[in-house]
């Protein structure tokens, strides 16, 4: 099984839509589904771009569609896709 940082690459090389679920700096739990742009590293920090615009922390992802980031093992989705 590959590592979440490699999933995501691999999402960012493909440049496929994906379902990205965050937290914002205010600890709001975001979904959204875009394309995976780019991964940037700027004063140290690790940044998900989408093509959106949006930069996501690395450290703050907590889902890239099927896999969950290791921070976040235990935490269930309950976000609603209806």
């Amino acid at each position: 099984m590959k590592d979440f940082h490699a999933f995501v690459q691999d999402k960012v090389s493909s440049k496929t839509y994906a379902k990205v679920q965050y937290f914002t700096d205010l600890r709001e739990f975001i979904t959204i589904t875009s394309v995976t742009k780019a991964l940037e590293v700027r004063d140290g920090t690790e940044f998900l771009i989408l093509a959106t615009g949006e930069e996501i922390r690395f450290d703050s992802l907590v889902r890239v569609d099927e896999m969950v980031a290791p921070k976040y093992k235990d935490i269930m989705d309950f976000t609603c896709d209806c």
